[in-house]
């Protein structure tokens, strides 16, 4: 009686675990479907359309009074600006060695010149007493035809040298710091970076930059030296790049009273009035960062076209009848490479934004979340 009694007890706890389980499996359905159905219910219209690509923030101006969101027309602005850089101290003693080198290998030059003369006639005078009845010997003008050729041979190697030693100067330092080895009479500019009253400046300057004219001049300024400006004279164009890679390298000389070779040095190039450049200052206020580069959102004139999307084309609330209260939002992106203003008024300049525009300058992040809130859904959607 009592294995019988364990055996139904036993059975029964099967069938009830087997019968819970078939609830499980046949309710999982049912709850995932009402589980969708309430997220239908609930989930809120998209404000985004597409047209052309670029993504379209659609908000009526109920919601754009509730969220704070505020435009301001971009204030027209003439810049003249100049260009900004930096540039180093560079040594020149390889310079002077290869002026030294210069000096010796014409002095070695001269001397076998001088001596290749005397041998000659040395040579000959042997040589025409050799034919005179072998007055001397045939050893005695060999050796002596052998001095000549040591002195061509001498010539030869050090004119090759002086050669070799000429253009790898260039090819290192350009054509114009090159005569500071080579020539006797040099420039002023030249001549006191030779006798150390002037230090060389390599400086670097943006790409778009054009090669500076001869003779003339910037304004450096020592790192941590705000209050000493001083004037350096343009030279050459700089055959080596700066440290950074970056931007094309010219050489300047300024004087060395207040330089010293390595000191890092600020560099500042004025343009002329003929090179204003009419744009827009977009307030720093308007400004978001994505992905590591500065975007603003401006109101969109036009109506979108096209949707990508089919629920917003079937939706009438972002639908393009004209006589529909949204306002229509685009992120462009702008440059933050000059900045003006100060403070609050502060802003970056662009040079290729329509003056006509409307920018945010309030509520731009919510703008920002809100596009990227429906980009995400999407993909939860795939």
């Amino acid at each position: 009686m009592n294995k019988k009694l364990t055996l139904i007890i036993v059975v029964q706890a099967l069938l009830i675990i087997a019968l819970f389980w078939v609830l499980i499996f046949y309710g999982k359905d049912e709850f995932e479907a009402y589980q969708n159905s309430q997220e239908e219910e609930i989930e809120s219209p998209s404000r985004i359309s597409e047209s052309a690509g670029i993504n379209v923030v659609s908000l009526s101006l109920a919601t754009q009074q509730n969220s704070g969101i505020k435009t301001a027309k971009v204030s027209v602005a003439s810049y003249q600006g100049g260009i900004k850089s930096f540039g180093n101290v560079v040594a020149i003693d390889r310079l002077i060695e290869a002026k030294t080198q210069v000096l010796n290998l014409k002095t070695s030059v001269k001397l076998a010149h001088a001596a290749g003369g005397q041998n000659i006639q040395q040579y000959q005078r042997l040589k025409a007493l050799n034919e005179d009845d072998k007055n001397v010997s045939d050893r005695a003008v060999q050796e002596a035809l052998a001095a000549v050729n040591a002195d061509k041979a001498n010539v030869t190697s050090s004119e090759s040298q002086l050669k070799n030693l000429q253009n790898g100067m260039k090819l290192q330092w350009g054509e114009a710091l090159a005569k500071l080895a080579f020539d006797d009479k040099l420039p002023p500019h030249l001549a006191k970076l030779l006798n150390r009253e002037n230090v060389l400046i390599q400086v670097s300057l943006p790409l778009s930059s054009v090669t500076p004219s001869a003779g003339s001049s910037i304004t450096i300024t020592p790192i941590n030296e705000a209050n000493t400006c001083i004037t350096a004279v343009y030279v050459s164009p700089a055959t080596q790049s700066d440290v950074t890679g970056i931007g094309k390298t010219f050489y300047f000389s300024a004087p060395a009273e207040q330089l010293r070779i390595g000191m890092r040095v600020n560099v500042e190039i004025g343009h002329s009035a003929s090179d204003a450049v009419t744009g827009v200052i977009i307030p720093s206020n308007a400004v978001v960062w994505y992905a590591g580069a500065p975007w603003a959102y401006f109101k969109n004139s036009s109506t979108p076209k096209n949707s990508s999307d089919p629920k917003n084309s079937s939706n009438p609330k972002n639908s393009s009848d004209p006589k529909k209260s949204n306002d229509q939002f685009v992120r462009k992106p702008i440059s933050a490479d000059t900045e003006v203003g100060a403070g609050v008024e502060s802003g970056w300049f662009n040079a290729n934004i329509d003056t006509d525009s409307e920018v945010v300058v309030s509520g731009a992040q919510l703008l920002l979340s809100e596009e990227f809130k429906y980009l995400i859904k999407n993909e939860n959607e795939d």
